[in-house]
């Protein structure tokens, strides 16, 4: 589906996590395809879809992906690159803020600065769903924080759970 657009591919790859839709023992093919045609209503092009796993070109995007890992010596995943018109740098693995901001204030010449005005709603809004352990991660803020805040916005109904997430997940009301 990322070759539709990454965002397509995200939206979806986040709806089978959050529903907790991974291949469990029984899935199929098929009820890959049902969740797909689910993603119509997202702009995601079925036809598209389907035209794409019988084409050569997932192949191609895959071996580009493979030789940039092979050229790039990228052993582990995340992995970030960093790019300068005099230097390259790579960093594999999961670090603090504080440490891409390192590497970027020493990229840049300056600190790039970090966007303060998230809040719970605007998170939301950036992504289809989102866990309050995500929504905890990303706004640095204690779980009951978040569940308070997610309250508030669900009477204003402006937000609600995910059906089938155990209240562990909520989406924005569209």
């Amino acid at each position: 589906m990322e070759l539709q657009g990454k965002r397509h591919a995200m939206r979806f790859m986040r709806h089978l996590h959050i529903n907790d839709i991974f291949l469990k023992d029984g899935s199929s093919d098929s009820d890959l395809w049902e969740i797909a045609r689910s993603f119509v209503s997202y702009g995601l092009d079925i036809d598209e879809l389907a035209a794409d796993i019988q084409s050569n070109q997932l192949l191609s995007a895959l071996a580009v992906d493979h030789e940039i890992l092979k050229d790039w010596e990228i052993e582990s995943l995340p992995a970030l690159t960093f790019v300068t018109r005099d230097e390259a740098l790579k960093i594999e693995g999961l670090y603090p803020y504080d440490v891409y901001q390192a590497v970027m204030a020493e990229l840049l010449g300056y600190v790039p600065t970090r966007e303060t005005d998230w809040n719970v709603e605007k998170v939301l809004g950036h992504y289809d769903a989102s866990t309050i352990t995500e929504l905890a991660f990303i706004l640095e803020l204690d779980k009951p924080v978040i569940e308070r805040e997610l309250k508030k916005l669900s009477l204003q109904q402006r937000c609600r759970p995910v059906p089938g997430c155990s209240g562990e997940a909520w989406a924005t009301n569209k």
